[in-house]
């Protein structure tokens, strides 16, 4: 292959990206990181890339721990924002997604509590102003794979996801009209079409197979349901590791940064992040 390039003008650089940072692991590369995890538990630092993260590995293991293949890492922190819950199942963004809002609201319905949840492909965060008892709910069943489908359709708006990827079934099964041939319809029209269908069939028909099949692509495809329901079996049979480091480990510093992203602020995301790592620097050096 041959790329032909030219000088760009002079400016700020821009790099394109197709959002390629945001595609979670598949299930045989989430494997393959545990492996990576697991080798840098024993010490094995053979690549280059390992070679690279082993001071964070040798300082994620000084102040929490880094897990085996049979072991589950969870650490709590209390920092002015609230009381922080940070699990490592490292098992890709779209599981961490449905398993952050399902245990969310697996806590929200023992006690009235608002959550702020933050993903990342090798673990969630949840945030909360009060005081839990981790322990107390992970020993009553938080991560039980008991009445998953029924938590992660409450957990999760199930029906507006449902709504979307309805819009393809109705275009499949014709029941929308696309357009002429040369004038199709655009998508905002061809939602409007499919949602009123859809308002429809959810009213006076609520047992309708293209309903169902609306739900259950919903559920596979945005939050990867077969995979969810085998990270939690898996996190059944592991040995839970509960850990209360006295800093914000390696591990639970990306998903940090996460939140913050979404915040709204005047200042730079990279400023924040660049003075965040500069504290956590200066209290690494003197730990």
């Amino acid at each position: 292959m041959t790329a032909y390039v030219k000088r760009a003008p002079p400016g700020s650089a821009a790099a394109p990206r197709w959002m390629g940072g945001r595609m979670p692991l598949s299930s045989e590369l989430a494997n393959s990181v545990r492996q990576l995890v697991t080798q840098a538990r024993e010490g094995n630092f053979a690549e280059p890339e390992m070679q690279a993260l082993q001071p964070l590995f040798e300082l994620q293991a000084r102040w929490s721990s880094i897990p085996a293949a049979g072991e589950l890492l969870l650490e709590t922190a209390k920092t002015r924002e609230g009381h922080h819950l940070f699990i490592f199942p490292f098992a890709g963004r779209l599981v961490h997604s449905g398993l952050g809002a399902l245990l969310a609201w697996r806590l929200a319905r023992v006690e009235p509590r608002t959550f702020s949840i933050a993903v990342n492909d090798y673990g969630l965060e949840l945030l909360t102003h009060e005081p839990v008892d981790w322990e107390q709910y992970l020993s009553e069943g938080l991560l039980s794979t008991r009445d998953l489908q029924h938590d992660i359709e409450h957990s999760v708006n199930a029906a507006e996801m449902g709504r979307r990827r309805f819009r393809e079934i109705a275009r499949v099964s014709g029941l929308v009209f696309q357009g002429f041939p040369g004038s199709h319809k655009s998508t905002r029209q061809l939602q409007a079409s499919s949602g009123l269908i859809y308002d429809v069939f959810a009213r006076y028909d609520p047992d309708n197979l293209l309903l169902a099949q609306a739900r259950s692509e919903a559920l596979q495809q945005e939050l990867e349901l077969t995979r969810l329901e085998a990270t939690l079996r898996r996190m059944e049979t592991q040995t839970l590791l509960l850990r209360r480091p006295p800093h914000v480990t390696p591990f639970a510093f990306p998903l940090l940064v996460e939140r913050i992203r979404e915040k709204l602020s005047t200042e730079k995301l990279s400023d924040r992040v660049s003075r965040m790592i500069r504290d956590l620097e200066r209290v690494a050096q003197h730990a």
